[in-house]
C-alpha cells in the first residue's frame, strides 16, 4: 500500500477517514462499514445500503475532532434527519468539509480508545485504555514501544484500571480479547513498517452486545517529509571500535591531564591530584604552559609536547578553551577523551549550545570517542582511577552509569559505607558529546568484572538501540535504573488525542514493564536492589513470612507488601497447629507476620519455627525483623545482639533450606548505647551475605522489585518470549 506515502508527497498532514481506516484494515484492525458520498442526495441516495439509524460525518483532511466541531452525527433514523445533518455538517464546517460519510449506528455501552505515536527517543509507541469522552478525562491509558507481542498486547489489556468492562457488563457479553490484540499488535506492526505515519487515534473503539469491537473513528497524522527513519537507523559507528576505545580508556596506562594545577590549601585539588594521590600506576602527564611543576612533577605546555600519545586525556580548562583542546588531541592522535569542563548546553543559553556544537563538529571531524563534558568521568578502582576525593580503593561487581557527576560520588560512597558493596566501574557523562549510555551498556555487557549495572538516566540519544540492548542485557545481568526527570518531561506539540497523553513517564514505565529492568526513585532504593542482587541472586516467589516481636507491625507490614506486590499468605491451620506447638500462647499471635517473642530469648526455638515454616511449603521468603532497643536491654553493652545476628547467620540459615532471608533492624528509642552495637550488626550479617535494612519499608519495596525481576526473567527463559 503505498496510500500514504502519496499523500506525505502531496504535502497533506493527514489522512481523511476513508483514507485512515482503509490503513487500519490493512493492518487486520476491524473497522466500521461506511459510505463515503459528495451531497446530501448522495447521502440520502446511499443511506438504504446502511438502513437506518446510521451515523453521518462530515469528511475533509482539516477536520480532525469531528465531535468537537459538531460535524458528526448519531443515530440518525430517517430520510429528514440526515438531510438535517447534512446541512448542520456544511454550515458548521464550511469549506473544510469535502464530502459525508456514512457508517451503520454501532450499539454497545463500553468504548475502548486505540493509537500509536512516535516517541523522540523510542520511536512507535503503541497507546490502549478506556475512550469516547473519557480518554483525556480519566487517563486510564497504558503504552508499549514497539515491537508489541501478542502476550505483551494481552498484558497491555490486564493493566488499564477500566479492566472490568472487559468481562460480561451489564447485559452486554465479555468483549472479543483475540481482536484487541489484534488492534494493539496490528498498530505495532503499522508503525515498525511505516515511518511517514506520525501518530494514528482510533476512538472509540467499541464494542457491541456480543464483545464484537469495531473501530468507528480513526485519525492517521502523517509526518512532515517523506522519511521519518525510526532512531536508531541512523549508520551507526564500529560497535566494536567503541568497546576496545572503551576498555583503553578504564585501563588506562598513560593518562594526561590538561589544565592541571597546583592542589590549594583547601577544597577540589583538581583532577591530576585526585589520580595521582589515588595511586594511578600508569604514566600521568600534567599539562598546563603557565605552571613549570606540579608536586615535584614536571608539567608540559601542551599535547604536542608530550613523549606519547596517551590512552586518555582529561580536559579541565575553562570552555571556551574546549575547542582547541580537541582540535589538539584529533592532530595527535589523542583520541580517547574525558572533559570535566561545564557551562555548555547544560546552560540552556544559545552561545552555550553553539559552542557545544562546535565541539561535537570537532570531535566528529576526528573520530574522537569523548566522555562529557560536564561529568566526572571515570571511576575504576581497579586501576586506581578517579577524579574526586573520598573513593575507596576496592573493587566490587557493580557498574554505574550515570549523567550525573555528583550522583555518581554520593552513589558510589552510599554502596560502599552502607551495604560494603563496592564498584568495578563508574562512568559519568554528562552531556553525552559522542558517547552516550548506550554506548557504556555494550562495553559492560562483555565486562567479566561487573555482574550488576545501575544507572542514573535523565534521557538516552538512542532509544531505539538503547531499549534493544537492555532487553537483551538485563536478562544476563541485572539492570537497576534511576530515571530523573520523568514529572518534566512537558507537552508535545500533537494534533491527536493520543500523543496529548503520552508524557515521557508513561513511555519509560512501559520501557520498565517490557524489558523487566528494575526501576528505582531515589539513589538509596537503587543500593536497597543491590544488596538483595549481590547477595541472593534470585528469590523463588512473592510469599513472605514475617517474624518480629509485638503485634503492631502486622498491620503496616500487610499494606507494604500489598503496595509493593508481595504476599503476605496466611499461614494454613495445620502449620499454626505445628508453630503452636512451640510457642506458648501467653502474649503471641500465630498469624504472618509471627510475633515471635519467646523465639528471641531462646535462640533455638526460633532455629526450630524457621524450620517448620521453610518445610511448610507455604512461603518463598523470610524477613526477621529485630527489635535492638528491645534486644539490647537483654544483656550488658547490646552483646546479645550480636549473639542474635550470630545464631541467624550460622543455625539459623541453615535451618531454611537455601530459602532467602532478610533481615531488617529498628531502633526507635534515642540511645547511644543502641546505636554503637549497628555496626558491628551489619558486618556480621553482610559479611555473611544476609541483608539488612533499617526499615521494614525498605526490605519490601527492594524485595518487591527484586522478585518481579527475577520472575520476568524465569519467564523469558522458560517460554524464550520476547
Amino acid at each position: 500500500m503505498k496510500m500514504t506515502g502519496t499523500q506525505v508527497q502531496m504535502g497533506r498532514h493527514t489522512l481523511d477517514e476513508v483514507e485512515a481506516k482503509q490503513l487500519l484494515a490493512a493492518y487486520g484492525i476491524p473497522v466500521v462499514q461506511e459510505i463515503e458520498v459528495k451531497d446530501e442526495e448522495g447521502a440520502v441516495s446511499r443511506a438504504k445500503d446502511i438502513g437506518f439509524p446510521l451515523v453521518v460525518k462530515g469528511m475533509g483532511e482539516k477536520l480532525l475532532h469531528k465531535t468537537e466541531l459538531g460535524v458528526v452525527f448519531l443515530n440518525v433514523r430517517s430520510e429528514g434527519e440526515l438531510r438535517e445533518a447534512c446541512r448542520l455538517i456544511r454550515e458548521r464546517g464550511g469549506e473544510q468539509v469535502k464530502a459525508f460519510v456514512l457508517q451503520p449506528m454501532v450499539q454497545g455501552k463500553r468504548e475502548f480508545a486505540a493509537g500509536l505515536i512516535r516517541d523522540p527517543q523510542f520511536g512507535p509507541c503503541v497507546m490502549f485504555g478506556l475512550g469516547g469522552i473519557f480518554t483525556e478525562v480519566l487517563d486510564d491509558v497504558v503504552f508499549r514501544i514497539a515491537p508489541v507481542s501478542e502476550m505483551e498486547a494481552n498484558r497491555m489489556i490486564e493493566e488499564i484500571k477500566s479492566r472490568a468492562l472487559l468481562n460480561d457488563f451489564r447485559g452486554e457479553q465479555a468483549l472479543d480479547r483475540e481482536t484487541l490484540v489484534k488492534v494493539i499488535t496490528g498498530l505495532s506492526r503499522l508503525g515498525l513498517e511505516r515511518p511517514e505515519v506520525k501518530e494514528v487515534d482510533i476512538n472509540p473503539l467499541i464494542a457491541d452486545r456480543k464483545g464484537k469491537v469495531v473501530a468507528v473513528d480513526a485519525l492517521v497524522v502523517l509526518s512532515d517529509s517523506q522519511v521519518s527513519p525510526l532512531p536508531g537507523e541512523e549508520a551507526e559507528e564500529d560497535k566494536e571500535e567503541i568497546i576496545k576505545a572503551l576498555e583503553q580508556m578504564v585501563h588506562a596506562r598513560s593518562v594526561a591531564v590538561v589544565g592541571a594545577n597546583r592542589p590549594p590549601k583547601s577544597g577540589f585539588p583538581g583532577m591530576y591530584i585526585c589520580m595521582k594521590r589515588f595511586g594511578y600506576p600508569g604514566r600521568l602527564y600534567p599539562v598546563n604552559p603557565n605552571v613549570e611543576e606540579i608536586e615535584g612533577v614536571k608539567t608540559y605546555p601542551n599535547l604536542r609536547s608530550l613523549p606519547e600519545p596517551v590512552d586518555l586525556v582529561i580536559v579541565s580548562v575553562p570552555a571556551e578553551a574546549v575547542p582547541a583542546v580537541l582540535e589538539e588531541c584529533a592532530a595527535t592522535g589523542n583520541r580517547n577523551i574525558h572533559i570535566f569542563s561545564s557551562g555548555f548546553k547544560e546552560t540552556g543559553e544559545e552561545d552555550r549550545i553553539a559552542l557545544q556544537n562546535k565541539m561535537e563538529e570537532i570531535a566528529r571531524r576526528g573520530k574522537l570517542r569523548v566522555i562529557g563534558p560536564n561529568c566526572m568521568g571515570l571511576y575504576v578502582p581497579a586501576s586506581r582511577m578517579v577524579t574526586w576525593v573520598g573513593a575507596s580503593p576496592i573493587s566490587g561487581p557493580v557498574a554505574f552509569v550515570s549523567q550525573s557527576g555528583g550522583n555518581a560520588e554520593d552513589f558510589t560512597h552510599y554502596l560502599a559505607t552502607q551495604y560494603k558493596i563496592y564498584i568495578s566501574k563508574s562512568i559519568s557523562y554528562g552531556n553525552a558529546l559522542t558517547l552516550d549510555s548506550t554506548d557504556f551498556l555494550e562495553y559492560l555487557a562483555q565486562d567479566e568484572e561487573t555482574r550488576i549495572i545501575t544507572m542514573y538516566l535523565e534521557g538516552v540519544k538512542d532509544g531505539r538501540r538503547f531499549f534493544d540492548l537492555v532487553s537483551e542485557l538485563n536478562l544476563k545481568k541485572p539492570i537497576i535504573i534511576f530515571k530523573g526527570g520523568l514529572t518534566d518531561s512537558g507537552a508535545r506539540a500533537v494534533s491527536s488525542h493520543t500523543g496529548s497523553l503520552a508524557g515521557g513517564e508513561k513511555i519509560w514505565r512501559a520501557f520498565f514493564r517490557q524489558t523487566g529492568v528494575i526501576p528505582a526513585n531515589s539513589l538509596e532504593e537503587m543500593a536497597d536492589v543491590v544488596v538483595l542482587c549481590h547477595h541472593l541472586c534470585f528469590v523463588p516467589g512473592k510469599r513472605v513470612a514475617v517474624l518480629g516481636i509485638g503485634g503492631g507491625i502486622g498491620v503496616f507490614v500487610a499494606d507494604n507488601c500489598a503496595r509493593a506486590g508481595l504476599i503476605l499468605p496466611a499461614l494454613s491451620a495445620g502449620l499454626v497447629k505445628k508453630l503452636r506447638a512451640l510457642i506458648p500462647p501467653a502474649g503471641t499471635m500465630i498469624r504472618n507476620p509471627i510475633d515471635a517473642v519467646p523465639a528471641f530469648l531462646n535462640l533455638p526455638l526460633l532455629g526450630d519455627i524457621l524450620e517448620i515454616l521453610a518445610l511448610s511449603g507455604e512461603v518463598d521468603n523470610f524477613i526477621i525483623s529485630l527489635p535492638l532497643d528491645w534486644l539490647h536491654d537483654r544483656s550488658e553493652e547490646g552483646r546479645y545482639v550480636e549473639t542474635v545476628a550470630r545464631f541467624i547467620i550460622e543455625e539459623g540459615r541453615k535451618r531454611l533450606y537455601d530459602h532467602p532471608l532478610i533481615v531488617v533492624r529498628r531502633q526507635y528509642q534515642p540511645d547511644d548505647r543502641i546505636k554503637a552495637v549497628i555496626p558491628k550488626l551489619d558486618d556480621i550479617l553482610l559479611s555473611a551475605k544476609v541483608p539488612i535494612y533499617d526499615s521494614m519499608e525498605r526490605a519490601i519495596l527492594a524485595l518487591a522489585r527484586f522478585s518481579d525481576y527475577c520472575q520476568f526473567v524465569s519467564n523469558r527463559k522458560n517460554k524464550n518470549i520476547r
